[in-house]
């Protein structure tokens, strides 16, 4: 019994070794680009396996996963669930059309639901025309080519919007009154000064979570001044958003990333290092 264990844990390792040889590069790559390598790993079979991409994912938001054909997908980094998976398709068939922050999403319904449960509502119940911020969701999805919407400052009303068009749109919405009224909006990130058309992004300040995916790359807020800052107490970072070489050439092998956290088709889990 005791030999049978043996052989058992060296296959394992030998399968281990074997898989970290054939991704040592790709994972040289992203370490290198700022993030730590995660002892656990990711298993998502219904979306992606190593050799296959079966739905890719759009977004990467929260604990959630939504994928190019709408569907949307729970997400455990630390435990599978009881289908043997890090991932799981909560009880909701309908396909997401677009998300603002981790609270509401947009099917292709046209209707509105909420992400998480909270004491007063179910997850993925639909958002009712009382809900007193119904209108505020509406002013920042109802429009068709809208694909996501972050807020980005709630006390000035600074919200970034992402567009079928490949652009970022910043939206002043204010309340007066108790009643939303969208005030200002303008194109805040042009994709003709990337390289291709933005597929999603992230921004939290002058921070790596920062980020800008276009079709082509990957663009992440990195430190232009490390050198200096990183050594002197009274010098400030300088960021400036710049191209991820590293990270693009592993934009084929990225499954998905929040600009925190990044998985990779072949199962690994990357933290980004602060």
């Amino acid at each position: 019994m005791k030999r049978v264990k043996y052989i058992i844990l060296f296959i394992f390792i030998f399968i281990c070794i074997g898989c970290s040889y054939k991704y040592g590069s790709s994972i040289r790559n992203i370490r290198h680009s700022g993030f730590n390598l995660s002892k656990s790993e990711f298993v998502c079979d219904v979306i992606a396996t190593e050799d296959e991409i079966k739905d890719p994912v759009k977004f990467y938001v929260g604990n959630y996963l939504i994928t190019e054909s709408g569907n949307i997908y729970e997400t455990n980094l630390s435990k599978v669930y009881s289908n043997d998976m890090n991932c799981k398709k909560p009880d909701f068939d309908v396909s997401i059309k677009a998300i603002f922050d981790l609270s509401i999403l947009k099917g292709t319904d046209n209707k509105y639901y909420y992400v998480g449960g909270t004491n007063n509502v179910a997850a993925f119940s639909e958002v009712s025309t009382n809900d007193e911020d119904y209108v505020l969701y509406d002013l920042l999805l109802k429009e068709d080519d809208v694909l996501k919407a972050s807020t980005i400052n709630a006390k000035d009303g600074t919200y970034y919007v992402l567009k079928e068009d490949g652009n970022i749109y910043q939206y002043t919405i204010i309340k007066e009154n108790e009643v939303y009224k969208l005030i200002n909006s303008f194109l805040l990130y042009d994709s003709s000064d990337y390289d291709s058309k933005i597929l999603d992004f992230n921004y939290n300040g002058s921070s790596t979570t920062t980020f800008v995916k276009t079709e082509k790359s990957y663009y992440r807020m990195q430190v232009t001044n490390s050198e200096e800052c990183y050594k002197y107490a009274d010098v400030a970072c300088k960021y400036e958003m710049l191209k991820d070489e590293k990270l693009t050439e592993e934009k084929d092998r990225i499954m998905a990333y929040s600009g925190s956290t990044l998985i990779t088709n072949y199962g690994r889990v990357f933290n980004v290092n602060n």
